[in-house]
């Protein structure tokens, strides 16, 4: 190893005598020069650990090599046509590339000297020739990760010298061969993560040299097989994510003592664990979780003195916890969550995961809990523990989860659980907790989930909740809170799942910069006393696809933005002022009245003008008239000679009496 950089140089091609060329595990880029190929005498090729290309690999030919790798490097395309004619290759290794297409028949036909055949990483497609017997040197062959298909090859078995078989992570189907029985040198037989739909060949316990046997997550079924118990030296049993069932034999596990890890979870498994499990005395993992396994834990198990991790949840199991399981010194994680154990918790200072939830488990919990320094996690909710909780959990430095909702626990939160500094997930739901959420809890900067549903906790709602930075989860629903809520909990960005306040006894108003809170994704604020209106600024949330604003005293129409739109009426029921999109029709709005109260001033003033205007017309009209008619008579009185004197002369003797009169 060292740290070159930059290409290959093409003058290294000029080194004819050259027998071992080794770049391993540089930072060497570019295409690898197809002028290698004149150096004839090289055996020994590892340019593995780098960065280099593709070259054009027609103009490649090396058939002396004996070793020959590519590993870990950016290689792409298909399988390198020249390798199949490196007969002498005892070494091939291509992986950790991208590498795509088949693998070729040559390959089989004509690497007969290969020992080590590692493809693993790649794209390699396409079903494994039954010519690969014709390997028959192989003693470990290493495809994982590729995506290879088909059955493995019942001719897998005549290549006796094998070692090592790793073929996981491929979507092989079919049976496991039972052929695999003759390799009587196998150590490590790695199947895992295909799509096998076989039971478990018997003659898997012929292979008496296995170490390491894990067939988990593939589609297994059926009882393991009695002859399993020969594999004396097996110390890696791996047999999870399947669907086998039946009971574990006594007889099965008494052989394993080289046994270090056994895990058949998530499978059919049934019965009681049998108490030879406590001749596993090198067992450091047991994971028998998510099975139907009943009965109680055999004290045998305080036998397992180097079990670092056991997990037994999700069966149904019962029965208190056997005292000998206290003996397991070197035992750092302990998951016995979702069963039917009952009795007490006595604390265990070296624990450091510790899942009981969802049991019978009884009695208080010790304050001893404060001295277990290195717990970073305590569940214990779904139980029946009662009393107050300890104070003295506070002193756990490093505690990053503690859970004990939806137990009988009464009393006040204690403000020394603020001093819980690495807590990111704190749940005290549904329990008799009273008094006051403690201020010290806004300290917990580092919280990203807090539940104190359904207790009965008292006073405001602190505005310092507003100052958590991670918190993605708040839930204070159906406790006996008061008072408005603080608008600070609009600063809450990092919000996403939940933010539930409902069935308290909050009063004023939706505070208006809730609309920051854009990545949130359900509000509930229902079962309150909350007045005024819906921020029409709720519009811009986003991401909220779940609302509740029901049963509180809410007026006004309900926002019209695009989350509100389909929004179901029962979000909104029990607010008798709340108006809109599926509730009562909205009544007419002050501004509407005011304009139709200015438009009959402006009709009561118009009307009247103009009915004055109209009427003044028609009078200068008939005015007109009448003096043109006036003019037309004296006209025909001209006209008409004595009549018109006469006529004139009573005019005039009017005006003239007229004149007289005035001037008397």
């Amino acid at each position: 190893c060292n740290l070159f950089e930059g290409s290959i140089p093409v003058e290294i091609s000029q080194l004819t005598e050259l027998q071992y060329l080794s770049l391993y595990n540089n930072n060497l880029n570019g295409i690898i020069p197809f002028q290698l190929a004149n150096l004839p005498k090289v055996r020994h090729l590892d340019l593995g650990a780098n960065y280099l290309e593709n070259p054009d690999w027609s103009k490649f030919s090396m058939p002396s090599l004996e070793y020959l790798s590519f590993f870990l490097n950016e290689l792409t395309a298909e399988f390198p046509h020249f390798i199949t004619n490196c007969r002498n290759l005892t070494f091939l290794d291509l992986s950790l590339n991208k590498f795509t297409g088949q693998i070729p028949e040559l390959v089989y036909t004509n690497l007969g000297k290969l020992e080590a055949l590692n493809l693993y990483n790649n794209s390699f497609l396409g079903p494994l020739s039954s010519n690969i017997s014709k390997l028959s040197n192989l003693k470990n062959i290493s495809l994982q990760n590729n995506l290879l298909s088909g059955q493995i090859p019942e001719s897998i078995g005549s290549i006796s010298g094998l070692q090592i078989v790793e073929l996981f992570g491929n979507s092989f189907q079919g049976n496991i061969p039972p052929s695999i029985g003759q390799l009587k040198h196998l150590e490590k037989l790695d199947l895992r993560m295909n799509a096998l739909n076989s039971t478990i060949p018997p003659e898997l316990g012929l292979c008496t040299n296995l170490t390491y046997l894990t067939l988990a997550d593939n589609q297994l079924s059926g009882e393991l097989p009695l002859s399993l118990s020969n594999l004396a030296k097996i110390a890696d049993m791996g047999l999870s994510e399947n669907s086998l069932s039946g009971e574990i034999s006594p007889t099965l596990i008494s052989n394993w003592t080289e046994l270090i890890s056994l895990q058949v979870q998530n499978n059919l498994f049934s019965g009681n664990i049998p108490p030879e499990i406590g001749k596993l005395t090198m067992l450091q993992y047991l994971f028998l979780y998510n099975n139907t396994f009943s009965g109680s834990i055999p004290p045998e198990i305080g036998n397992l003195k180097e079990l670092l991790s056991l997990d037994l949840s999700g069966n149904q199991l019962s029965g208190p916890l056997p005292p000998a399981l206290w003996n397991l010194t070197n035992l750092q994680i302990l998951n016995l969550f979702s069963n039917n154990i009952n009795g007490k918790i006595p604390p265990e200072e070296r624990l450091v995961f510790v899942a009981l939830s969802y049991n019978q488990f009884i009695g208080e919990i010790s304050p001893d809990w404060g001295e277990c320094k290195n717990l970073t996690n305590l569940q214990m909710d779904g139980n029946r523990i009662s009393g107050e909780i300890p104070a003295e959990l506070g002193k756990l430095p490093q505690l990053r989860v503690l859970s004990l909702g939806s137990n009988d626990l009464t009393g006040r939160i204690h403000a020394e659980l603020g001093n819980l500094s690495m807590l990111f997930n704190l749940n005290l739901s549904n329990n008799h907790l009273t008094g006051e959420v403690p201020q010290s809890l806004s300290t917990l900067l580092g919280l990203e989930s807090l539940d104190l549903s359904d207790n009965k906790l008292t006073g405001n709602i602190s505005k310092e909740l507003g100052s958590y930075e991670k918190l993605s989860s708040l839930n204070l629903s159906h406790n006996n809170l008061a008072g408005e809520i603080p608008f600070e909990l609009g600063n809450l960005n990092s919000l996403r799942y939940l933010l539930d306040l409902s069935s308290n006894s909050l009063s004023g108003a939706i505070p208006q910069n809730f609309r920051k809170l854009s990545r949130l994704e359900t509000l509930n604020v229902s079962h309150n006393h909350l007045s005024g209106r819906i921020p029409d600024s709720l519009s811009s949330m986003v991401s909220l696809s779940s609302f509740d604003f029901s049963y509180n005293e809410l007026t006004g129409r309900i926002p019209t933005g695009s989350i509100f739109k389909n929004a179901s009426a029962r979000s909104f029921v029990g607010n008798s002022g709340l108006c809109g999109e599926g509730l009562s029709q909205c009544p007419t709005t002050d501004s509407s009245k005011t304009l139709k109260d200015n438009k009959k001033v402006l009709i009561g003033v118009i009307v009247p003008v103009c009915g004055l205007l109209v009427i003044a017309t028609i009078f200068a009209v008939m005015l007109c008239f009448r003096k043109t008619k006036l003019l037309d008579e004296e006209t025909k009185i001209v006209n008409n000679g004595e009549s018109s004197k006469s006529v004139i002369w009573e005019r005039e003797s009017k005006f003239t009496f007229g004149g007289y009169c005035q001037g008397h």
